[in-house]
């Protein structure tokens, strides 16, 4: 019976400076003999691309924090959901009240982020992300398509209000926190925890025979919902407390993984 195991990114499989160490190439090495492996990342297509090249992954990868699922050798999204354009602007109209940057998401086959201006703040994550960005000026005239999400990047001192505030106005939409630093806005009812169910479900694979990594309350859902779930001993209290298992290195797995 195959099993799956899924990993986030950014503080999980990836170093302090977003690289995948040897170690942790090494770990992979011997656990992919024993199970479909594959990402659950907020990043987008563009930016998890090289990962996924990397690791020849070829199980069908969660992108944006859930809203696509996308299956790299067919060069096609599985699933994908969106914000509609009302939330959206209201979300930014919200968000412009508190000293944040804002990102838009347009589409998977679009790799540029759409701004108000690019602030240093903004100039650091697409060094991070290796990504393009566009000045566009007035972020809610811009919008009018529905977009895949937001982010917003913010002092963690900041972003709690912003996330209350975001859940009075609009209560459907999904608001997340990915990083200390980073607050997404995803459509109702996206999660990687919901994704990976659909994943799951794709695949065949009972969620008994699921593993899933992760260091961020994004990740929480999968990490409830899945037959193992696995924090990262950096990761937030309430993410450790839901886990299974908690590691502060990928190279730990295989010595505590049924192989």
């Amino acid at each position: 019976m195959a099993r799956l195991l899924v990993f986030d990114l950014d503080g999980t499989l990836l170093d302090p400076d977003h690289r995948l160490s040897p170690r942790t190439h090494a770990a992979l090495g011997k656990l992919v003999r024993h199970f479909w492996i594959t990402l659950a990342t907020g990043r987008s297509l563009a930016s998890a691309t090289p990962f996924v090249t990397v690791l020849g992954i070829t199980t069908p990868v969660i992108l944006y924090n859930g809203a696509v699922v996308y299956d790299f050798p067919a060069g096609k999204a599985l699933a994908e959901r969106r914000l509609s354009a009302e939330d959206a602007r209201v979300a930014i109209a919200v968000a412009r009240e508190f000293p944040v940057d804002i990102e838009v998401y347009r589409d998977i086959r679009d790799p540029t982020l759409y701004v108000e201006r690019i602030t240093p703040r903004v100039r650091r994550f697409l060094e991070k992300e290796k990504l393009p960005a566009r000045e566009v000026g007035d972020l809610t005239s811009f919008l009018d398509f529905p977009p895949l999400k937001l982010l917003v990047l913010g002092d963690p001192r900041v972003l709690p209000e912003l996330e209350r505030e975001l859940n009075r106005e609009i209560p459907a939409v999904t608001v997340v926190r990915s990083e200390v630093n980073y607050l997404e806005i995803l459509p109702p009812g996206v999660s990687k925890g919901e994704a990976l169910r659909w994943l799951w479900g794709h695949l065949g694979i009972p969620s008994e025979e699921v593993v899933a990594v992760g260091d961020q309350l994004n990740d929480l859902e999968m990490i409830r919902y899945a037959g193992v779930g696995v924090a990262m001993a950096h990761g937030p209290g309430e993410l450790i407390r839901a886990a299974d298992l908690v590691i502060s290195s990928v190279a730990e797995l295989p010595n505590l993984l049924p192989l």
